[in-house]
């Protein structure tokens, strides 16, 4: 289990003030890239039809990158959400992806804020064979994300994903061969009052031109000829109609906006939605001819089968004593394979006070996470590989009480210890203790409510002392045992599993 906390922290508003003068990151930090793979592709494609289509389920692995103290990383919410809509959007394409293995938590400030030489070093060191790497980093070189062509991973910016942000759907889109829909004016610039040349040179590489007519279309610009011209390569937001406010206009004068809805594009995230059929039968071709080693399980995934919350401690309501940690525990729930929880002072999860990850139907919440004498709210949400589309759960309230920890130092004998602790169910509890005197002791076992459930006497005498108590028909669950002698009251805790 993985466990995150969450501090609640004031923030200034110098603070605010300071971030909002950042400067935004740039989109893409793809370089202008086609692989020789596409070129010989696009000289005979694939026709497709997307209602005949099979699912693809493609392995990935995710990198989470902090600061070398740990601190930093995205969170699980965030990246499931993220995840979610990358799944979402790749359903039109029949390509699903799936996290393969554990999620990689990474420490390192050089990789958390970088450039591509950074990120490059950073992938050489970290990639996972066979799958697709996607590392969640602060700042991949002053862009929301970029796919890295030599060394076959993407960078994602912490800040430009989301829920509706269409950054991770873009670099997977060039992690599976896509160029830009604007493919050869990556770095080139020209007046839109005129015709455009014939050709633009970048780098050493000369491209035609796309021409409105389509003539050209399966060698100019990016090769498909389902994605029409399009020369703008700077973040812009479509109009009414769905396209580009800017008229450009092609080799021969002929006037054009670009189009708005496609995901290769630079148009906002407001405007993208599409992949088109040639793109598409580009990227699922890619897998099955480039990367057939990553498609070796194909078997559809068993779907989460509700987000319910049934608790198995604490009941609702119940008092939980804080001087040492305690289990939130519920039922599992079939087909997920691991819950984030969050605990809250309010109802509305408005802010957490606690986060955790973990993959079984259980976590421990440590003495010193929360403050005594305060109700607290927690819920779940179930992920598994395939799934993060999932809600959160209903809602169950505990209180957290101080009997415990406001009798301790009332303790009035020695070395008091039960075992075994935890203790299976019916099995019988060892209780030693050391006293200074002799005395004749209560000893209870009670619930966490304070409910007297056993009750019996011993003689204590000076020195050592030992009894057994039985926990026969005891139910699972967390209890008190507490020992009355020499003037005072002393407490354990007893977990019986």
């Amino acid at each position: 289990m993985r466990k995150i906390i969450t501090l609640l922290v004031f923030v200034f508003i110098a603070g605010i003030s300071a971030r909002a003068q950042q400067v935004q990151p740039a989109f893409c930090g793809t370089p202008a890239h086609k692989s020789e793979w596409l070129e010989r592709y696009q000289q005979n494609p694939q026709v497709i039809s997307r209602s005949m289509l099979d699912t693809i389920y493609v392995p990935i692995t995710l990198h989470v990158v902090g600061k070398d103290d740990g601190s930093g990383y995205l969170s699980m919410n965030r990246l499931m959400d993220s995840f979610c809509h990358l799944n979402e959007v790749f359903k039109q394409a029949a390509i699903q992806f799936y996290v393969k293995g554990n999620i990689r938590y990474i420490n390192n400030s050089d990789y958390y804020e970088h450039d591509y030489n950074s990120g490059r070093q950073m992938m050489a060191n970290h990639n996972v064979p066979n799958t697709l790497n996607f590392y969640i980093v602060d700042d991949p070189a002053g862009a929301c994300g970029y796919y890295q062509p030599s060394r076959d991973a993407v960078a994602l910016g912490k800040s430009c994903l989301g829920p509706s942000d269409y950054t991770w759907a873009h670099e997977a889109g060039h992690y599976l061969s896509l160029p830009h829909t604007f493919y050869g004016w990556e770095e080139t610039d020209y007046n839109f009052n005129s015709p455009t040349p014939n050709t633009v040179t970048w780098a050493n590489i000369t491209r035609a031109v796309e021409r409105v007519n389509g003539t050209n279309c399966s060698y100019a610009g990016d090769g498909f000829c389902d994605t029409p011209p399009d020369y703008l390569n700077f973040r812009w937001n479509c109009n009414s109609t769905g396209q580009s406010p800017q008229i450009q206009k092609d080799p021969s004068g002929v006037e054009f906006r670009s189009q708005g809805n496609l995901i290769m594009s630079y148009s906002d995230d407001g405007c993208s939605e599409i992949f088109t059929d040639g793109q598409i039968g580009a990227m699922r071709a890619n897998l099955q001819q480039q990367r057939t080693g990553y498609l070796t399980n194909q078997a559809p995934p068993t779907p989460l089968a509700n987000t319910d919350l049934n608790t198995i401690f604490p009941a609702e309501g119940a008092e939980v004593q804080n001087n040492e940690a305690f289990d939130l525990e519920w039922q599992p729930i079939p087909g997920a394979q691991m819950y984030f929880v969050d605990i809250s002072r309010l109802p509305t999860f408005s802010f957490t006070v606690a986060n955790y990850i973990t993959t079984t139907n259980s976590v421990t919440v440590g003495a010193d996470d929360l403050l005594a004498d305060k109700t607290y709210y927690w819920r779940i949400r179930p992920f598994n590989r395939y799934d993060a589309c999932t809600g959160f759960s209903n809602y169950y309230s505990f209180q957290l009480a101080d009997l415990v920890s406001s009798t301790a130092a009332q303790e009035t004998v020695l070395g008091l210890r039960l075992y075994p602790n935890p203790a299976r169910e019916n099995q019988e509890v060892i209780i030693e203790f050391s006293s200074e005197q002799g005395s004749n002791a209560a000893v209870s076992l009670l619930s966490l409510t304070g409910q007297v459930l056993r009750n019996q006497r011993m003689d204590v005498v000076p020195g050592a002392n030992r009894m057994s108590l039985s926990t026969a028909s005891l139910p699972k669950g967390l209890y008190l045992v507490r020992i009355d002698a020499n003037g005072g009251a002393n407490y354990r805790k007893l977990l019986v599993q």
